[in-house]
């Protein structure tokens, strides 16, 4: 059984370790990278040898966090003892498949927000109040008694900054907006990061957005909104599943929509299913249901059915769970 820690427990784990393997989600989004590569710049100014493992590639507006760090696969050579770290992860299968297997039942610490964190770790830090992960890191960070440089304020910027919609989603609070003020304090420029984060889009994605939204569907009396992205729609438009994400966070922009859903079908036939809503609808738990999780207006699972399965075996959750939330 996981044993649960503080901000002070967990900082000086990390302190006292002579190297540390820092895991990251698949797929991974801003809060993830933020919160890993913040951890990392503190790790290596204590000296310690520190690895990146993430089964997919950064986005491409994440790059500015590298700094000379390279993100490992599955084939990671790591040393024995080599503290192993998850950030931003509630269940290990995020990690994905070859990561998960060789070191999912590993892992030391895990630092987390998800209220749908299994505590898979030997020790856990969670807070559930975090709008990001980043917020803890940020604690974490201090409690090691590392200097806040600008560099890590960066990567911890764009971990809250992402996490919250840009400071629109429901989840933001004023521990969130007090992380960012310090965080310009030291130096941050937000306007291109916000200009790369929520203003740019490519060519390629708007394409795919195009014929996406041909089959846009709505259920519920307009009350849910629902798009499928297949391998197709990917091919004919040049686009990507990093891209994907802001279809994702569209589909709940749509007025008198209080669950928005976007399918992703992944190369080997299976879907990814992400739910977005406005209170009082909790996605998480009809993603929890479904073999998955998340947060309460942000959650996800997969689906191993035929699309249509998939969506009717959703809408018939969604539809409970609307009728509870009424």
């Amino acid at each position: 059984m996981s044993k649960q820690v503080d901000i002070s427990q967990a900082a000086a784990k990390l302190r006292d370790c002579r190297a540390a393997a820092i895991f990251m989600h698949s797929h991974p989004d801003g809060d993830c990278l933020g919160s890993g590569f913040a951890l990392a710049h503190a790790l290596r100014s204590l000296g310690k040898e520190v690895f990146l493992l993430c089964k997919d590639p950064m986005p491409a507006m994440f790059a500015f966090m590298r700094d000379g760090f390279v993100l490992h696969g599955a084939d990671a050579e790591l040393p024995d003892d080599c503290l192993l770290v998850t950030v931003d992860v509630a269940v290990t299968h995020l990690l994905g498949e070859a990561l998960n297997a060789r070191f999912g039942s590993r892992i030391d610490l895990c630092i987390d927000h998800h209220p749908t964190n299994d505590f898979f770790a030997a020790e856990t830090l969670l807070d559930t109040t975090a709008a990001a992960c980043a917020e803890i890191i940020s604690d974490v960070i201090d409690a090691m008694g590392v200097p806040m440089t600008t560099s890590i304020a960066a990567c911890l910027y764009a971990g809250v900054s992402t996490d919250t919609g840009g400071f629109r989603n429901a989840n933001i609070t004023a521990r969130s907006h007090r992380c960012v003020a310090r965080y310009i304090d030291l130096g941050v420029e937000v306007a291109p990061l916000n200009r790369a984060f929520f203003e740019t889009q490519s060519k390629a994605y708007l394409e795919m957005e195009r014929l996406a939204f041909r089959n846009l569907k709505y259920y519920c009396n307009g009350r849910v909104a629902l798009v499928a992205v297949t391998q197709r729609i990917f091919r004919q438009s040049g686009s990507n599943e990093d891209e994907y994400v802001q279809l994702v966070a569209r589909m709940r922009q749509i007025e008198g929509v209080q669950v928005g859903v976007a399918i992703r079908e992944r190369p080997d036939g299976t879907y990814k299913i992400s739910l977005r809503s406005h209170a009082p609808a909790n996605v998480s738990a009809i993603a929890t249901q479904l073999g998955g999780g998340g947060h309460v207006l942000a959650a996800a699972y997969a689906s191993d059915l035929p699309l249509k399965e998939t969506i009717a075996t959703l809408i018939k959750c969604i539809e409970e769970e609307l009728a509870c939330a009424d």
